[in-house]
Order: structure tokens, then C-alpha cells, then sequence
């Protein structure tokens, strides 16, 4: 794996972590097995089936807290789904969605919803009626806009939109005030402003591959941000105030159009790596930064 591919896999991690069942609980991945159970049956894995709907009597699986139906054929949301009022993950990647159902918002347990690698082209307004989320996966669909009811889901602590086409952002998501993580590379973005003072506990951001011109100074008040990556826009140059971060650990600027970084870098004291590849940086302004970041790794 490309040493750049791996931190982005690293620093999504959690991202990850969030799709897995309870291990303190028996997993079925066959429906008859799992009707015929002692103990009701909470956890149904039916990933890699070649399913284009729900398998006859999985809806007397009333009591399922975990399913996964993950690497099917479904292309509609089953209606059959709508009964299961007790899921709290639910994992619908890789299969051919165009929509969700106003419906899901009956689904008020779920906590963890997994909708990656679909053709969702948007969400329902009934989105906000999952406030217990705290973990949402939208990546790799065609998103091109996002509903501003979205930030009723005020548990959300991990977003991850990366992938889709999106050009702007509700200002309404500023009020995902317990967001740690958040993913909006690979979309068409060119300006991000959102009321960054309060999103103040995000550690992780991803604004990779789209095309920002320009970076608010208000990005200075993410002060418990460790992580940011702008791979691949179209900076020229980025805020004084990101060099007053006074936790960031690891920050990308590669494949853009700086020429020059902030004149005081002395605030980066926990910068541990910066990555400034394909930048026409002039060899006066490398050296600059070698200089005043002696305790950092730099990648030119």
C-alpha cells in the first residue's frame, strides 16, 4: 500500500471499527438457523449472498439488534426491513440503492448505519428522525446534496461522505457538535465554511480531492483537531490560523498550489508529520520549514 494510502486507512480507522457485530453475541448466517435458535436470535450476518431481497422468514427475526446485508443485489430498500424497530446496526454496503425510504426514520434505535458503495443520489428528510446515530457511512454513493434535517442526528460522532458529488454543505451541520470525525474528501466542494468554533471536538478531517480555493480562518478553532488532510485542491495558500492548532499531529497539504506556509510555524509544537509533495514550494521555503520544524517529519 502507497505510504499516503496507508495514514488515510489509519486515520479512518474507527470508520472501520463501526461495522462490527457484538462478539459477546452468536452471529447466524442462515435465516433457518437462526428461527430455530433457543435464545431469539439478535444478530443476522447475511453478507455475500447474492440477495436481492430479504430471505423468506427473516421477518419472525423480531428481536434482531444487528443485521448486515452487506455485498448483495438489492437495488430497493425492502419494505420487510421496517419491522425490525430493535436493529441498532445496520449494514447495507456495497449493494445497487438508489433510496432510502422515508421509513427508515421508524429504525430509532439504530446507532450504526452502513450505506457505502450504493447509488444514493440523496437522503430523506426522515434521516433526522435517527437521533441515536453515532455512527453514519454515506461514502462512495452520488450525494449531491444533503438534507438540513441531517443535523438533528446531534449524536453523530463519526460522518464519513467521502466519494460523492457534493458542492456544498448545509450550514445546519454545524450543529453536530459531538462530530469527531468527519470525511468530505473526493466530492466537488470549493469553499467549506461552516461555523467551525462549534464543531470543537473534531480530531480528524478530511477535505481531500475536491476543489477548495480557499480555507476559512475560522478552521483555527478546531482546537482538538490532530489530523488534517487537503490532498489534492487547489490551495494557494492556507490560513495563519492553521499553524495555531495546538494539536495536530499530521497534516497533508500535497498536490496543491503553495508556494509558501504560514511566516510562524512556532505554534505547530505537536506536529509529527507534513506531507507538502507536488507543491511549487521554492528550495528558500523548504529550507524555511525544515528549519522550523525541526522535530517533524516533512515530505517535499
Amino acid at each position: 500500500m502507497y505510504p499516503l494510502t496507508l495514514l488515510l486507512a489509519l486515520c479512518f480507522a474507527p470508520a472501520l471499527a463501526a461495522q462490527y457485530a457484538n462478539a459477546d453475541l452468536p452471529v447466524y448466517d442462515d435465516v433457518a438457523v437462526a428461527r430455530e435458535a433457543k435464545v431469539p436470535a439478535r444478530q443476522l450476518n447475511l453478507r455475500d449472498q447474492q440477495l436481492f431481497s430479504l430471505p423468506a422468514g427473516t421477518e419472525s427475526l423480531g428481536e434482531l439488534t444487528y443485521l448486515s446485508l452487506m455485498l448483495n443485489e438489492l437495488e430497493r430498500w425492502d419494505a420487510g426491513l421496517d419491522q425490525f424497530r430493535d436493529l441498532e446496526i445496520l449494514n447495507l454496503q456495497e449493494n445497487h440503492l438508489r433510496q432510502l425510504p422515508a421509513s427508515i426514520g421508524n429504525l430509532s434505535r439504530l446507532y450504526r448505519l452502513i450505506v457505502t458503495g450504493n447509488d444514493l443520489k440523496a437522503l430523506p428528510e426522515a434521516i433526522g428522525e435517527l437521533t441515536r446515530l453515532t455512527y453514519l457511512h454515506l461514502d462512495e454513493n452520488e450525494l449531491n446534496r444533503l438534507p438540513a434535517a441531517l443535523a438533528r442526528c446531534r449524536r453523530l460522532e463519526l460522518l464519513n461522505l467521502q466519494s460523492n458529488q457534493l458542492s456544498s454543505l448545509p450550514g445546519e451541520l454545524a450543529r453536530l457538535h459531538r462530530l469527531t470525525h468527519l470525511n468530505l474528501g473526493y466530492n466537488q466542494l470549493r469553499e467549506v465554511d461552516l461555523q467551525w468554533s462549534r464543531l470543537g471536538r473534531l480530531t480528524e478531517l478530511n477535505l481531500e480531492a475536491n476543489d477548495l480555493r480557499r480555507l476559512p480562518a475560522s478552521i483555527g478553532k478546531l482546537r482538538r483537531l490532530n489530523t488534517l488532510i487537503l490532498t489534492a485542491n487547489e490551495l494557494s495558500e492556507v490560513p495563519e490560523e492553521i499553524a495555531g492548532l495546538p494539536e495536530l499531529k499530521l497534516l497533508i497539504l500535497a498536490d496543491n498550489r503553495l508556494t509558501a506556509l504560514p511566516v510562524d510555524l512556532s505554534g505547530l509544537t505537536t506536529l509529527r508529520t507534513l506531507i507538502l509533495t507536488g507543491n511549487p514550494l521554492p528550495a528558500s521555503e523548504v529550507e524555511r520549514i525544515r528549519n522550523a520544524l525541526p522535530e517533524c517529519r516533512v515530505l517535499f
